[in-house]
């Protein structure tokens, strides 16, 4: 299943947007507030403390959890992109999204985090 343009618009103007994973004992852990863009007709996030952010390292083990995009709530696969084309894509997309906090979300540390987030049927 992919994302609608009506859902992709929301992730390009929302500000709230969170992820819940299960842990290790299979209970979904709270809502953790997430940096997200769509590119490519995809929706993208990074951790922001690189591949030592606790939801990306949950995201690892898991591939599997919940998004909350204002009023959109999903079921969703995650998946680890590391092409440079796709790379290139999300670091305009955040560039475009978030002007303050551009060089820490386009950095190479948080680059190594990229998570795609594909909606479950």
């Amino acid at each position: 299943m992919n994302w609608t343009p009506e859902e992709l618009n929301i992730i390009d103007h929302e500000e709230s947007l969170f992820i819940s994973i299960r842990d290790d004992q299979g209970i979904m852990h709270k809502p953790t507030y997430i940096w997200g863009v769509s590119a490519n007709g995809d929706f993208y996030a990074r951790g922001a403390s690189g591949v030592d952010s606790k939801w990306y390292k949950a995201a690892l083990l898991e591939q599997k959890g919940h998004i909350t995009i204002g009023k959109i709530e999903k079921d969703v696969l995650l998946t680890f992109p590391h092409d440079n084309q796709t790379r290139l894509a999300i670091d305009q997309a955040y560039k475009n999204k978030y002007d303050s906090v551009i060089e820490l979300m386009t950095s190479d540390k948080v680059a190594a985090a990229t998570v795609k987030i594909t909606p479950v049927q």
